[in-house]
């Protein structure tokens, strides 16, 4: 309902909160919850009773992996403050939304996962786009990288401009999250063959380098399939020396 997206979490089962003792079962398409469900935590949406979107992730960054929960925590960020028309970020938007969730966190002390819920909600920023991007910027805090900068905004000629997904100007560089998605899904594709994304792709990098004078790197989830292979990977393009 709110599109949030999911990182190695099943998607094949429903989860349902049951605020008192029910003497059904977990099935193997539903898990149920026993939980305290007040009447302003529940909107419904085409219909559908669900939980609102503050207690949404605050009771999924709790229940999931470190990774799945940085990455449901940041797309909420986006949902409520990024604006698709003019690519800008509401910071005061992104924040109101936070304080929610740490109201909850704060609330729910000494609750399960509740230590995660608290780093996830303070690292948790909407201006990744993807959850490559936010498993990528999450694994390089760990790995004690340089912070980037998130969809930094680069003037090009013409009016025109360029969002970088991780951009480091004191290092000169900048990194772009290569997601199968903008190749093989005809609606981000916007008419276009996957060889004229990569065209486009391509002359936008050129634009952009030659405008900074910064160098490119691209990596997938093909680099990422755990934080030691990615580290791996940035060790061969010189961003991780450790």
């Amino acid at each position: 309902f709110y599109r949030l997206p999911l990182y190695r979490v099943r998607s094949d089962r429903v989860d349902v909160i049951e605020p008192t003792r029910h003497p059904r079962r977990n099935g193997r398409d539903i898990v149920r919850h026993q939980l305290p469900l007040p009447a302003a935590d529940v909107v419904t949406i085409d219909g559908v009773r669900v939980t609102t979107l503050d207690r949404t992730v605050y009771d999924v960054i709790r229940s999931v992996s470190l990774e799945a929960a940085a990455v449901v925590f940041d797309a909420a960020l986006r949902n409520v403050a990024w604006n698709d028309t003019d690519n800008t970020y509401d910071a005061d938007a992104a924040e109101r939304f936070r304080a929610k969730v740490n109201a909850r966190i704060r609330a729910g002390s000494g609750a399960r996962g509740i230590r995660q819920a608290r780093f996830v909600a303070e690292f948790a920023d909407g201006r990744a786009q993807l959850p490559g991007e936010s498993v990528a910027r999450l694994w390089m805090w760990q790995l004690a990288l340089p912070a980037p900068r998130l969809q930094h905004r680069v003037e090009l000629p013409g009016g025109r401009y360029a969002l970088l997904d991780f951009a480091w100007p004191e290092l000169g560089r900048w990194a772009e999250f290569d997601g199968e998605a903008k190749y093989t899904d005809a609606e981000l594709r916007g008419g276009r063959t996957a060889e004229q994304v990569i065209v486009s792709q391509n002359e936008r990098e050129d634009l952009v380098r030659a405008v900074t004078g910064w160098s490119c790197d691209r990596w997938g989830f093909a680099q990422m399939p755990d934080i030691d292979a990615f580290a791996r990977h940035l060790r061969s393009i010189g961003l991780y020396r450790a």
